[in-house]
């Protein structure tokens, strides 16, 4: 099942390894490759077109919150991703300042921009409740993160 109408309920990393933004958004998608949302041989070429969208600016919302993303991506099909979690923070450049605490990146394939700003813009809601925020940072487990976003689902949608 897909929450969010991107992100595969298994797609979740808990406790990120990641020290930089590089590293983060590698993780990320490393995550999305591990459950067949991305196929092997794309992994590079994913990874250096969500680098090039980081370059035109930040996607590090404020508040602990990332979306590193990428649109009309012709080596994802439909719309997929990851969600992670960094208990320590990371450093990515975010528009506060502020290490980054909860990140999901957005892969969208060709065909999916539409569907693909409706949950950019669900997201960036996210940073007007801080209780969701909070809720994200202290799940206990996959479990717990896939209730939190089903509750926002319901809020955002």
């Amino acid at each position: 099942m897909k929450l969010l109408g991107f992100l595969h309920q298994d797609a979740i990393i808990l406790d990120m390894k990641a020290t930089t933004k590089e590293d983060a958004i590698r993780e990320l998608i490393d995550e999305a490759v591990k459950h067949g949302e991305v196929a092997e041989q794309d992994r590079e070429a994913v990874y250096q077109q969500v680098l090039e969208r980081e370059k035109r600016g930040t996607t590090g919302l404020g508040d602990g919150l990332a979306v590193p993303h990428v649109k009309d991506c012709k080596n994802v099909q439909g719309l997929t991703g990851a969600f992670g979690r960094s208990k320590r923070g990371i450093p990515f450049q975010a528009v506060d300042g502020n290490p980054v605490k909860v990140m999901f990146l957005i892969l969208g394939g060709e065909g999916t921009a539409g569907e693909h700003i409706q949950v950019l813009r669900s997201l960036a809601s996210l940073r007007q409740n801080e209780h969701f925020l909070r809720f994200l940072r202290d799940a206990r487990d996959r479990e717990g993160v896939v209730d939190v976003i089903r509750e926002m689902m319901g809020s955002v949608a």
